[in-house]
């Protein structure tokens, strides 16, 4: 028997993990993943799930993952910081 998801949590397919960043190359995602690492925070990258695709869903493919002990300051860093643009 499932068990139902208590009111006012939401519940992710990926258990303890939850999104952080939604990108849409793996380049990036990855940029985002290491980036992460430097600041302490263990993340993986992941295929984005319905759900998380929102208005521009052709845009987001990929999404960054983190513990969600982790997911405010994550989400805090990952905004403040630009991700570097490859070559000329």
């Amino acid at each position: 028997m499932r068990r139902r998801a208590r009111a006012g949590r939401r519940t992710y397919p990926y258990g303890l993990l939850v999104p952080v960043a939604c990108v849409g190359t793996a380049t990036a995602a990855e940029a985002v993943r290491e980036f992460l690492d430097t600041c302490g925070i263990r993340s993986t990258v992941a295929p984005c799930t319905r759900r998380s695709y929102g208005p521009r869903r052709a845009l987001r493919k990929l999404q960054v993952l983190v513990f969600a002990d982790d997911a405010g300051r994550a989400r805090r860093l990952v905004n403040a910081w630009t991700l570097p643009v490859d070559g000329p």
